[in-house]
C-alpha cells in the first residue's frame, strides 16, 4: 500500500511508498532512495514535480587508510544500498529478497487497531501486522519503534495489542545496509552500516508543516571497525515543473540548500517556486554541487576519492569550490556554494547564480565529519519544503526555515527520544515518602507516552494514570493504606519501578 493525500492505495510488493501532507507529497523505496517511482519525480506540491530524487552518500576512513562509501546514484540505476538489516556480531546482511519491502502507517491506522483488536473477528491490518518492531538474534532485538501494549519483552506482537510508534500523522520507514553487494556506483569498499530512513507527514492547516516532509535517517555502524571521520551528504536533483531550469542556493544560517525555478515555465504562471532541504540536528560544513556530464571538474563523479571530494566540498578532482562565478572560475575559496549575502568568512559577499544558463541542478549540503564507534548510532534529520513567494532571492528561504522549526519544535521531534531502549528514563518522583490523597509530582524526560501505576508488594494493581493527561503530577488514591508500594512507569517497550512509602 502506498499513500498520496488522504487515501491508501494498493502496490505490488510494496516496494515504494508514497506519504503526503496537506500540499506536499514524497515517496520512499525499499534502498531508501526518496522521492523516485519508476524513474518518474516523486516530490510533488500540488499537481507539479519538484524534485527528480534524494538520497545519502556515505563516507569514512578506515584504519588503514582506506575510503569506505555508500552513495545513492541520484542520476538512477544502480545504488550501493540494498533492503534489510545487518547482524550485529558479523555484519552479515539479511536476504534483500525477503527485506524487499517498506513499511508505511498512519495514526488513523493505528486509532483503529487501538480501538479494536479485542473485538471478536478481528482482522489486523496488514500495514499493522507487518511492522519491522522486532526481530532478535542474531540481529538487533528492536527494529523500528512500537508501543507495547502489555509487558515489557521487546517483543512487537500486534495480536495483543502492540502498535507502532509514531510522532507524526503519516510515516514511511525503510531499513537498508550497504553491505549485501559490490558497491558498483562508488566503486568504494563498503562502510558495513545499517540505515533506517523514515518520512514524517503532518495532517494539519500550519502553512509551513503542511508544504514539508521531515526525513530522518539514523545510521548504525555494524562494521566492527570504529570511524573517526564518518561523513554523510544529503544528495538531491532539483527538477521543479517539468523543465530543467533551476537556479541553486545555500542559506548558511538556516543549514539549506535549495533551488528556485527561473519563472519561465508557463506551469507556474510567473510564480517563484523552490525547494529547500534544511538539516536540522547536525552541523554543515560545506554544499556543492555537480552536473550530469562528464566536465573533469564539476561532472558526475566516478571514483571513490572523486565522491569523498564532492563530499568534502570540493570539486571531484580535489580543486577547492572559488568565491563567485560558477564555482570553479571564483576569485577566493569558498566552502557553501552560491550563498547570496549569507557567508560571513566572504565578507558577505553577494554571490547568487543569476547571470548563468538555469538547468538541471543536483546539489548536495555536506554534515560536519564526526566519530561513529562500532555498535553506536547517528541520527540525522532533515527537512524538505517548498515555498512559492515574490522575492527572487533568499529571503522566501530564511522566512520558511524560521517558522517551519517554530512549527516543528512544538511538535517536539527536534529532539529524538531513545525509544524501545532498556535504559530507565531517570524519573523522580517527589515527596516520598507522602499520605494517601497528597500529590505526588512526577518529573521525567521524554516526551513519549507514559502509564504509571501503583501495584502493592504483592504485584496487585492499586490505580493506573495515563500521564499524557495527568501530565507532571497524580493524586493518591484517598483509602490508600500505609505501606511500601512500587510505583511503575511504562514508556514503549521500557519499565521503570520505584518503590513509593506510604504514610
Amino acid at each position: 500500500m502506498y499513500f498520496i493525500g488522504n487515501v491508501f492505495n494498493l502496490i505490488a510488493q510494496k516496494t515504494v511508498a508514497y506519504t503526503g501532507s496537506i500540499h506536499l507529497n514524497g515517496c520512499a523505496n525499499s534502498k531508501g532512495f526518496l522521492f523516485d517511482y519508476n524513474g518518474a519525480p516523486g516530490l510533488v506540491n500540488r499537481s507539479y514535480n519538484l524534485a527528480r530524487g534524494s538520497g545519502i552518500w556515505l563516507s569514512a576512513t578506515d584504519s588503514a587508510g582506506n575510503i569506505r562509501l555508500a552513495a545513492h546514484n541520484i542520476l538512477g540505476g544502480q545504488h550501493d544500498f540494498w533492503p534489510g538489516p545487518m547482524q550485529i556480531k558479523t555484519g552479515v546482511s539479511a536476504d534483500t529478497s525477503a527485506w524487499n519491502k517498506v513499511y508505511p502507517i498512519s495514526q488513523g491506522q493505528i486509532t483503529y487497531h487501538q480501538q479494536h483488536y479485542k473485538d471478536n473477528g478481528y482482522q489486523v491490518q496488514a500495514d499493522i501486522l507487518n511492522w519491522p518492531g522486532s526481530l532478535g538474534s542474531p540481529y538487533a532485538q528492536i527494529l523500528a519503534p512500537f508501543v507495547d501494549a502489555k509487558v515489557n519483552d521487546l517483543l512487537y506482537q500486534p495480536l495483543t495489542g502492540d502498535y507502532p510508534y509514531i510522532a507524526c500523522d503519516q510515516l514511511v520507514y525503510t531499513i537498508t545496509n550497504d553491505n549485501a553487494n559490490a558497491h558498483t556506483y562508488s566503486k568504494a569498499l563498503p562502510l558495513g552500516v545499517e540505515v533506517h530512513t523514515s518520512l514524517y507527514t503532518f495532517k494539519t492547516e500550519d502553512s509551513f508543516l503542511a508544504n514539508s516532509i521531515l526525513v530522518r535517517y539514523v545510521i548504525h555502524n555494524r562494521s566492527g571497525r570504529n570511524y573517526k571521520n564518518f561523513r554523510l551528504s544529503a544528495v538531491t536533483a532539483f527538477q521543479i515543473g517539468s523543465v530543467e531550469n533551476e537556479f541553486l542556493g545555500t542559506d548558511i544560517d538556516n543549514k539549506t540548500i535549495f533551488a528556485i525555478n527561473d519563472t519561465m515555465e508557463a506551469t507556474f504562471k510567473n510564480k517563484l517556486v523552490s525547494l529547500g532541504c534544511m538539516a536540522f540536528n547536525q552541523n554543515i560544513s560545506s554544499s556543492i554541487y555537480f552536473n550530469d556530464n562528464s566536465n573533469v571538474l564539476n561532472g558526475r563523479p566516478s571514483s571513490d576519492s572523486q565522491f569523498l571530494n564532492l563530499m568534502q566540498g570540493k570539486w571531484k578532482s580535489g580543486k577547492p569550490l572559488g568565491y563567485g562565478g560558477t564555482g570553479i572560475d571564483g576569485t577566493g575559496n569558498a566552502k557553501f556554494v552560491y550563498p547570496y549575502t549569507s557567508d560571513n568568512s566572504n565578507g558577505n559577499l553577494m554571490w547568487n547564480e543569476y547571470g548563468n544558463i538555469p538547468g538541471k541542478r543536483i546539489g548536495l549540503l555536506n554534515c560536519d565529519s564526526t566519530q561513529l564507534n562500532n555498535g553506536a548510532a547517528k541520527v540525522y534529520d532533515f527537512i524538505f519544503f517548498n515555498v512559492e513567494e515574490k522575492f527572487n532571492n533568499i529571503k522566501q528561504i530564511g522566512h520558511f526555515c524560521l517558522n517551519l522549526k517554530q512549527a516543528l519544535d512544538g511538535k517536539k521531534l527536534l529532539d529524538l527520544p531513545q525509544v524501545n531502549s532498556a535504559k530507565t528514563n531517570k524519573i523522580l518522583v517527589f515527596p516520598n515518602p507522602l499520605s494517601a490523597g497528597d500529590k505526588l509530582f512526577i518529573k521525567r524526560n521524554t516526551d513519549l507516552p507514559m502509564i504509571a501505576r501503583i501495584v502493592d508488594i504483592n504485584g496487585k494493581e492499586i490505580n493506573n494514570y495515563n500521564l499524557d493527561v495527568f501530565q507532571n503530577c497524580i493524586i493518591l488514591p484517598a483509602n490508600l493504606e500505609g505501606g511500601l508500594y512500587f510505583i511503575e512507569f511504562k514508556t514503549l517497550n521500557t519499565i521503570e519501578r520505584q518503590i513509593l512509602n506510604i504514610n
